[in-house]
């Protein structure tokens, strides 16, 4: 699956990313976005990032590396 971040630069499994308020850094472990829009997944907590504990909204986060 394949998301946007707030820079509307595409992200996917595997993209390296910044959590943008945070300051955190880690890869995309899954996106879910089971019986959802496009818009639904990039508004809601719909990403995984290894290393980082919860769900993000793709609107948080900044593609530093698409893998």
């Amino acid at each position: 699956m394949m998301t946007y971040d707030c820079y509307r630069n595409a992200i996917a499994t595997g993209s390296r990313v910044m959590v943008f308020n945070k300051g955190l850094i880690g890869v995309i472990k899954a996106i879910h976005s089971e019986g959802r829009s496009a818009e639904q997944i990039r508004r809601s907590e719909s990403v995984e990032i290894e290393g980082c504990e919860g769900m993000f909204c793709p609107m948080e986060l900044v593609r530093l590396e698409l893998h």
